[in-house]
């Protein structure tokens, strides 16, 4: 039975499950959310980016947010990589 890797968290640990189940759901929910927050980084920073007066600790903070969000969406996709069958 081949075993998927769970996307990362803050720990730094990895952690496998096996499809199907309450892991997998889990797993599924921890991409999925995200994928949403990185989402909400991206409109955010795109709002604070056109705004006329904003501050260069607003554009530091909202750049150092979606730059967390971009490394989750980094290891989603890995995750995700990682479960693609390849034919030889």
């Amino acid at each position: 039975m081949q075993l998927h890797r769970m996307p990362a968290d803050e720990t730094g640990r990895t952690a496998y499950y096996q499809p199907g189940g309450i892991l997998a759901d889990l797993a599924e929910y921890a991409e999925e959310e995200a994928l949403r927050v990185a989402r909400q980084d991206v409109e955010r920073a795109k709002a604070l980016a056109a705004q006329d007066r904003v501050s260069k600790h607003e554009l530091i903070l909202a750049l150092s947010f979606l730059a967390q969000s971009c490394m989750a969406v980094v290891g989603v996709a890995e995750v995700r990589g990682e479960r693609i069958p390849v034919d030889d």
